[in-house]
């Protein structure tokens, strides 16, 4: 797949997906276009990681597997990483 569109699919499925996990809260945190940005930059580190995360899951070379593999990635790493926030952020206020 070309890396462009691999990154582009990844920025979009991010933002999505960041889109997504807030539901209701959405624009209600800290700076909510500084977490938008990280979601897109996670999607697109997701996306670009894809093929090494997901290899298991394609069988086969075709493009479609290809765009699976970098949506999946992108979910992944954003859903990782917005879960590692809020514990961390959880662990903050506890320790207070």
């Amino acid at each position: 797949m070309n890396l462009l569109a691999r990154i582009f699919l990844g920025a979009i499925a991010g933002w999505l997906t960041g889109k997504a996990a807030d539901g209701e809260r959405a624009g209600k945190g800290p700076s909510p276009g500084n977490i938008q940005l990280h979601d897109i930059i996670y999607g697109i580190i997701g996306a670009l990681m894809g093929d090494y995360l997901f290899f298991w899951v394609v069988i086969g070379s075709s493009s479609f597997g290809n765009y699976a593999t970098a949506v999946l990635g992108a979910i992944t790493v954003v859903g990782a990483a917005r879960l590692i926030g809020a514990r961390l952020q959880r662990a903050r206020r506890t320790a207070y």
